[in-house]
């Protein structure tokens, strides 16, 4: 029986000669990959990092692996695919999810975040402080988001917490950029994409969340996007 679904591209690879495999977070199932024949010929060009698709497939008793039959564009993407920076940033999006959603765990709350986000990224320019506010927002619907514990935190406590107080055990980094990260989670969106951040703290704000994630989820692998993004925000 043929089942039609929304999804999240994440990740597309390899797999024949005409063929790949294709991830996507989807509506109902949360993380699923599925072998698309013939999909590099068919729809190789719609399959790009965040495409929000409708896809058709069918799965087999005896296999895990989804087979897809068709895939369109669900949302139609006019910048994303065409704009490098604006695919650069997509990328990272689509890395971060797959490395901290579990296969088969529906994410009914995430996927509506993430779908409004593309279509976010699609039509704005305000890019610079982006992956700050991102990397915030994925803490809170991850379930890692660091506690506010002061007005103008100046440490971040890699057990969670932002504060002026450095803790007596464990690992933390220090610096007026801090504040930053505490804007960016109890700030307004718009207000805080709009802000004039200084490139060198905007840098380690960066470079401190993905400390924090890596301290908070198991097998948090090297983001290749790293690169990519530095240069976005510098």
């Amino acid at each position: 029986m043929k089942i039609v679904e929304h999804g999240i591209l994440i990740q597309r690879a390899p797999y024949s000669e005409t063929s790949i495999l294709v991830t996507l977070l989807t509506e109902l199932h949360g993380l699923s990959t599925f072998l698309f024949q013939g999909g590099k010929k068919k729809k190789g060009n719609l399959l790009f990092p965040m495409a929000h698709v409708e896809f058709t497939y069918y799965r087999r008793n005896d296999s895990s692996l989804g087979k897809m039959t068709e895939v369109n564009l669900a949302t139609v993407s006019r910048n994303i695919p065409f704009d490098p920076v604006k695919s650069g940033i997509a990328f990272f999006m689509a890395e971060l999810i797959q490395q901290i959603v579990k296969p088969g765990h529906a994410e009914n709350q995430l996927y509506l975040f993430l779908k409004n986000e593309v279509r976010w990224l699609d039509e704005s320019e305000e890019l610079t402080n982006y992956p700050i506010w991102f990397f915030g927002e994925l803490s809170r619907q991850s379930g890692i988001v660091p506690s506010v514990e002061a007005e103008h935190p100046t440490v971040l406590d890699f057990s969670g917490k932002l504060s002026t107080i450095r803790p007596l055990n464990g690992d933390y980094a220090e610096g007026s950029w801090v504040h930053w990260m505490e804007t960016a989670l109890e700030g307004e969106k718009s207000l805080f994409l709009s802000m004039n951040i200084p490139k060198e703290e905007r840098l380690q704000c960066f470079d401190a969340w993905i400390r924090y994630f890596r301290s908070h989820l198991s097998g948090f692998r090297e983001l290749k996007s790293v690169d990519i993004i530095r240069e976005v925000i510098s």
